[in-house]
């Protein structure tokens, strides 16, 4: 008995132990089962919850670079500078947006996909293909400038362009839900999966019990981790437009994203595990330490204009945001970072300052410029009365006292010269323009420049290969040289050298010097005198501004220089150090095609035959002036002071009106238009001290109208009157 109990307990002890050995391989089988379960349903998660944001990411990038498009539609309709410009503004904007989302395309295509989303993929494809190609169209139309065009553009923006942009949006909007639902089903799949496991493990025994609550146990922590892992990369991915970076509380880098890498240049290999010292400029390093203190303690920061370093050692600046960043409990373990790079809108606002000032220095010289056309306008009168009344009283004086008169006439026509360079600063000086090869120029004033700087210094001449046409008024030129020779000489007095060159340089568009793209002419002059200080440098060109004494300068000089350069369609710059000497560059448009020069047709002095002349001028003595002149050679006069007195007389015998360009009550031009208005035959002769240039001749009808540019001699005023009568004739 006692032996047929032990076989009996033998056999419940060998089918317990068997029974428990059944369960354990069974619970080894389903726990393999179940893990190899669970790790295939874990990979079609983790692959959906992939394919989830990739199309999320495309989906969001849809927006984004409809908005640009959209951007540099509204940009080139309000004739924004350069907004169908690829590389700057919100069309390069729009098209990094655009290769972006190909990117994305391109991500979602290498997913594993079903034949639905292979279909939605390769929709979105086709409709963003069709897409660019309509932008094409768009942005053509844009840059033909037309209005049909642009209207044309615009038409294809809010149709064509929108229905493509719809269905890519569309087909990755669709494909995003897909994607959502399949997370959702894979995570399902993955719980079922596991709820089997358990009941299976379960039904195999309480022995299993324990193993399994462990086996869940660390499955369950697992997981967690991996959830919490996968959030904290999402979050930074998120953000990777800009530099995303993580870092621990002693700044070791712990995370780097895309963005990162194109700011700074490092790959992530490079930074991760490294101090974050290694992005900062060695005079912000000792500001580190308290920063991690600061987010230790739960502080968060944001600056503006943050200076870093790139791999390549060059400077960079960032605004950043940053603050710490905690665990699933709450505590800080670290800190997270989010930095746009700014360098290139720095560089914008740095070279916008550069421009504001040149603007500001343009603007305050045309003031001067106006106020020197008015002084000019007046003194032109007095200098046309003084030298008129000389030559009246010559014609009746004897010799003696003709050389006196001579005298005068000398005075006033040197007086005349000072008003001429008053205005060719203020740009209002009328000069005949012819193209000339500045280096010509060069060589034929070289021998004069040097009679003219003394034995002591030094001229060099260079002159750059091949010709060198530019329009320009010869004098004026020769103008330009003399004054900038003297100038250099003066900054010399112990003596030195003063070198001119010439080349041909190539402009890029530059607004802050105001000059289009092309091909220029370039002369400087340079001297290795005294050089200037920055203040006297911003007042250089200024009217009757200057360094030297009295009665050794006008301070006229460089205002005319100035003023010839800008009537020429040029620029003028200056570098100058004290103690070193001053380089004056002047940079003229080169004449691609040169046009023939006009023959000037000579004037001649002709006496009248009766004819009638009407004189509209406000200033008394000269309007008794020009009746003198004209009643003393052939002609009748008739002479008021202003517009309305014109217009009330019977203008039939009128056989020409001499009008001052700037009458108080209206100007010269708009007196002459309602003359011609009743009499459209009847020619007009301007007369201005002011050198205005709003009267066009080659807008007469007649042909007929002509300026005389006070002051004038009589022999000037008849040569005009009987030419514009002789074209009124003819």
């Amino acid at each position: 008995m006692r032996m047929l109990r032990r076989v009996r307990v033998g056999v419940r002890l060998g089918g317990a132990f068997g029974a428990v050995a059944l369960l354990l391989i069974i619970m080894i089988g389903v726990a393999v089962a179940t893990t190899l379960a669970q790790r295939h349903a874990d990979q079609r998660a983790s692959e959906s919850v992939a394919l989830r944001h990739d199309a999320m990411v495309a989906k969001f990038r849809t927006a984004d670079f409809n908005g640009w498009q959209t951007a540099y539609a509204f940009d080139t309709i309000r004739g924004v500078p350069e907004a169908t410009d690829d590389t700057v503004g919100t069309r390069a904007k729009f098209l990094a947006s655009t290769a972006a989302f190909q990117q994305d395309l391109t991500r979602l295509a290498s997913h594993q996909l079903t034949s639905t989303e292979r279909q939605q993929v390769t929709t979105a494809e086709n409709a963003f293909t069709r897409f660019m190609e309509v932008d094409a169209r768009i942005v053509s139309g844009y840059r033909t400038g037309t209005s049909a065009s642009i209207a044309a553009s615009n038409d294809l923006v809010s149709g064509e362009a929108l229905y493509w942009f719809d269905q890519a949006a569309t087909a990755v909007d669709q494909l995003a839900a897909q994607a959502e639902a399949d997370t959702n089903a894979d995570a399902a799949a993955a719980d079922t999966t596991s709820n089997r496991g358990l009941q299976l493990m379960v039904v195999s025994g309480v022995i299993c019990l324990g193993i399994t609550a462990v086996l869940g146990w660390l499955t369950t922590r697992m997981i967690t981790n991996a959830a919490r892992n996968r959030a904290i990369l999402a979050a930074i991915v998120e953000q990777s437009a800009d530099a995303t970076l993580a870092v621990t509380l002693d700044g070791t880098i712990t995370t780097w994203n895309s963005g990162a890498e194109r700011v700074y240049g490092y790959t992530a290999d490079e930074v991760l595990g490294h101090s974050v010292k290694m992005l900062l400029l060695p005079d912000r390093e000792a500001l580190l330490a308290s920063v991690l203190a600061d987010l230790a303690a739960g502080r968060q920061f944001q600056y503006e204009e943050a200076p870093r370093l790139r791999k390549d050692g060059s400077e960079i600046f960032v605004s950043a945001l940053l603050g710490p960043l905690c665990d699933d409990d709450g505590r800080i373990i670290g800190g997270a970072a989010t930095e746009r790079d700014i360098t290139a809108r720095k560089q914008r606002e740095a070279e916008q300052k550069i421009a504001d000032q040149h603007a500001a220095i343009a603007t305050r010289l045309e003031s001067l410029g106006l106020l020197a056309s008015g002084v000019a306008h007046d003194f032109n009168n007095m200098l046309a009365i003084i030298l008129n009344c000389t030559e009246f009283v010559a014609e009746d004086t004897g010799d003696e006292v003709a050389e006196d008169l001579n005298r005068i006439r000398n005075a006033v026509k040197r007086a005349r010269e000072l008003t001429s360079q008053l205005l060719v600063f203020a740009k209002r000086e009328p000069t005949q323009v012819e193209i000339v090869d500045l280096n010509v120029v060069v060589t034929d004033a070289t021998d004069l420049l040097r009679r003219s700087i003394g034995a002591n210094i030094t001229l060099n001449s260079q002159t750059c290969s091949g010709a060198l046409p530019v329009r320009a008024n010869r004098g004026r030129l020769d103008q330009i040289l003399l004054n900038l020779v003297v100038n250099a000489r003066d900054a010399m007095p112990d003596g030195g050298a003063v070198t001119i060159t010439t080349g041909i340089t190539e402009v890029p568009e530059d607004p802050a010097r105001n000059l289009s793209a092309g091909r220029y002419a370039e002369l400087a002059v340079s001297d290795n005198g005294t050089g200037m200080s920055a203040e006297v440098k911003d007042r250089l060109f200024e009217p009757f501004f200057t360094t030297k004494p009295a009665d050794k300068g006008t301070g006229l000089g460089l205002a005319t220089v100035y003023g010839i350069v800008g009537d020429a369609g040029g620029t003028i710059t200056v570098d100058s150090t004290l103690g070193v000497g001053t380089t004056f560059r002047i940079l003229l448009p080169v004449v691609v095609h040169p046009a023939g020069a006009e023959a000037e047709t000579p004037e001649t002095p002709e006496s009248g035959c009766g004819e009638h002349i009407l004189i509209i001028e406000d200033e008394d003595t000269v309007r008794e002036l020009v009746v003198r002149i004209l009643n003393r050679n052939g002609y009748r006069a008739t002479a008021v002071g202003d517009a309305d007195s014109a217009l009330r007389m019977d203008l039939d015998d009128i056989a020409l009106s001499v009008i001052d360009m700037n009458l108080p009550d209206r100007p010269g031009r708009a007196i002459a238009a309602e003359l011609q208005i009743a009499h459209p035959a009847l020619p007009v002769l301007f007369i201005t001290g002011q050198g205005d240039d709003s009267a066009d001749p080659t807008t007469d009808a007649n042909g007929a109208t002509r300026i005389v540019y006070k002051p004038f001699t009589a022999a000037e005023l008849l040569s005009n009157v009987a030419t514009a009568l002789q074209t009124a004739g003819a």
